[in-house]
């Protein structure tokens, strides 16, 4: 939320922001290989232009799913923004438009991101040593 929130405030077209919430690591450091939403879109997208905004693109899983879940909603168009890549990690060929930074294979918390609900307040990006 925190990525999102600075994102928004430099976007200089009218939108609309709505939230999902997919999990797939549960309070683990590597994903569990399930996606499961647990927090579904409030509006609908049909014949909108949509830009999924990512904190963090690691294994490709939670992304690739949630692509196929929207594009069967029928929007205009579906594009991926992320601050965060992992590329050598991502098993995926996913379309990522737009990529903040990339790094390596690290677990990172702060700015929004979290370790079992830990560490989102953090004001930076930190690697979670194990």
């Amino acid at each position: 939320m925190l990525f999102i929130a600075d994102l928004a405030r430099e976007l200089t077209v009218t939108c609309e922001l709505d939230f999902m919430a997919v999990s797939s690591y549960g309070s683990s450091t590597s994903s569990s290989g399930v996606v499961r939403i647990v927090k579904d879109l409030d509006a609908p997208i049909a014949d909108k232009h949509v830009l999924v905004v990512e904190d963090i693109v690691d294994s490709g899983l939670t992304l690739g799913y949630l692509l196929k879940n929207l594009a069967a909603r029928g929007p205009a168009s579906l594009e991926i923004c992320t601050l965060l890549a992992k590329p050598g990690r991502a098993g995926r060929d996913l379309p990522v438009r737009y990529v903040g930074f990339e790094l390596p294979d690290v677990f990172v918390v702060g700015y929004g991101l979290d370790h079992a609900q830990k560490y989102r307040n953090l004001p930076h990006i930190a690697v979670l040593e194990a």
